[in-house]
């Protein structure tokens, strides 16, 4: 995978780096983090950020 290439896995992927993010171990969550911040993505970020949103409601 090349760097631009991260945008769209991220787009494709946000629920499941949502869930990494919110259940995953700390390197997980590291590599998750990565790809977020690698993106440069804002709208795969947003996505993922109402992904986190929906597990902390499951969650509770």
């Amino acid at each position: 995978m090349s760097t631009s290439d991260l945008p769209q896995y991220v787009r494709d992927n946000s629920d499941m780096l949502s869930r990494i993010l919110a259940c995953g171990s700390d390197e997980a969550r590291a590599y998750a983090l990565a790809l977020l911040m690698n993106s440069g993505d804002l709208e795969g970020v947003e996505d993922v950020e109402r992904e986190l949103q929906r597990v902390k409601v499951q969650l509770r």
